[in-house]
């Protein structure tokens, strides 16, 4: 096989291959073999007749394209390792010549973004500590009686705070509109869920009553709604309040904590709960600023090609998470005031520091040669067998197949802790800094009382997250 590279910058590279007589032969036979085994032939079983009798069903456009689609991965994968490229994402390929001597093919490749490291130890970036207060810990308690309340039926008037279940139907200039209708919806008065004055007007009703609700839909909101006055007429069978658990040592106990039993005892045992995540947050504060030191210090050249394909996808999360909140992409974009214009180079900014810090990161366990042994995910799946009493052959079934994800975790652990213990002073290399993991045991839940989601466009809790995560892309 013959092959011509051509670098046309910015990590694109163009690979002209020939495929010869004899490769060619070679893969239209196997092509001929393939497509005769699908072939189906009056006396003869499905793929069992004879080959030439076979070949005169198939059609011959079908017979060059499956041939080859059979000489490709061997030609492409020769020409990878001739000229030592490293793709980053699948080529663009164009067959340019045809004939009974073999094809000639152009592979264009989008290599992995050229990454050259600046300064990477050393940065020593301030580990900015803080200490618990006597109120951080009051709060942290309150929390954990929060989340152990209790709702129970109410029979006076609700309150902020109180839970309404009712259903409702909202008009618009006496219609009844798509969406905006729930049964059995239960409502924390004073969370912001639905748009602004809804709440407001349920302060004060009582169970068994109606009460009509008048709003006007905000003018950032979608199309359909925007600027409208309407009335929900609201039928409320239900107020509840939260009942929370009196702070003793009987309800200490029912927490199930290690050698807690009294208040005392709890409130120490919630001051260190508190500390850690402090001191969690203080290393992970100090982790951002030296990593965003080292990107700054290095230079990345990644492609066009590879930016619009990461923010498609992240244009592609983020439809998922709209239409999992209920919108529509349309209502979003009517919401947050935005085309798709203005999208598209948010996407694309957040494509390129996304790619980049990648790049920069992994770039950085390259040049250090930090692999994951065998012997350090073997030792992970024994510490789970450990952590859950479980044998390790169990484990290993149970997460068999994601051993590659696994293992790209224990690597990414592995860099951090390269960097961390590289780039400061206060913290040992064993330790590690990670983004959602707290090691700190908490409290288990009670009881959890949980409100249902509306399916009706009243909601302002969908508005609020998407403008909030608009912000921020915006930023």
């Amino acid at each position: 096989m013959e092959s011509k590279l051509t670098n046309k910058g910015h990590s694109i590279y163009e690979i002209e291959a020939t495929v010869d007589k004899e490769n060619w032969k070679a893969a239209q036979d196997r092509a001929l073999k393939k497509l005769a085994s699908r072939i189906t032939i009056k006396g003869f079983r499905t793929g069992k007749a004879p080959i030439q009798l076979a070949k005169e069903r198939i059609n011959p456009t079908d017979l060059i394209n499956e041939a080859i689609n059979q000489a490709l991965p061997e030609c492409y994968n020769k020409a990878l390792n001739e000229h030592k490229i490293r793709p980053f994402t699948n080529p663009d390929v164009n067959v340019t010549k045809l004939d009974d001597n073999g094809f000639t093919v152009v592979f264009t490749i989008t290599s992995v973004p050229e990454v050259t490291l600046g300064q990477y130890k050393d940065i020593n970036i301030p580990l900015e500590t803080k200490t618990a207060t006597k109120k951080d810990v009051e709060e942290q308690i309150e929390h954990v009686l929060e989340d152990n309340a209790e709702l129970v039926l109410k029979e006076g008037p609700a309150e902020k705070g109180d839970t309404v279940v009712f259903d409702f139907k909202g008009y618009i200039d006496g219609k009844e509109f798509e969406g905006g209708s729930a049964d059995n919806y239960s409502l924390v008065l004073g969370s912001n869920q639905f748009i602004p004055g809804f709440e407001d007007q349920l302060v004060g009703v009582t169970s068994e009553t109606k009460k009509d609700v008048l709003v006007t839909f905000p003018e950032q909101y979608v199309k359909d709604l925007a600027g409208k006055d309407a009335k929900f007429v609201c039928m409320i069978h239900e107020i509840k309040t939260k009942q929370k658990p009196e702070l003793n040592d009987e309800f200490v106990s029912t927490l199930n904590l290690n050698n807690v039993k009294t208040v005392e005892e709890f409130k120490e045992y919630e001051k260190n709960v508190v500390q850690q995540r402090l001191d969690n947050a203080a290393k992970q504060e100090q982790f951002n600023k030296i990593l965003a030191q080292i990107i700054a210090n290095a230079k990345v050249e990644i492609a066009d090609k590879v930016l619009e394909q990461e923010a498609e996808q992240i244009k592609k999360d983020d439809i998922a998470q709209i239409e999992q909140n209920g919108l529509t992409f349309e209502q979003y974009k009517e919401i947050i005031g935005k085309n798709d214009d203005e999208l598209h180079e948010i996407y694309l900014s957040h494509a390129k520091q996304r790619l980049t810090q990648y790049l920069v990161f992994n770039k950085i366990g390259e040049v250090e040669n930090l692999i994951v042994s065998r012997k350090e995910l073997d030792d992970y799946f024994n510490q789970l067998a450990t952590n859950y009493n479980m044998n390790v052959e169990d484990v290993k079934k149970m997460y068999k197949g994601n051993e590659s994800r696994i293992m790209n975790s224990l690597l990414e652990n592995k860099i951090v802790r390269f960097i961390t213990a590289n780039n400061t002073q206060e913290v040992k290399e064993t330790e590690k800094v990670s983004e959602n993991k707290e090691t700190e045991e908490k409290p288990a839940k009670k009881t959890t009382t949980r409100a249902k989601k509306s399916t009706g466009t009243t909601s302002k809790k969908t508005t609020k997250t998407t403008k909030k995560e608009t912000s921020e892309e915006s930023k």
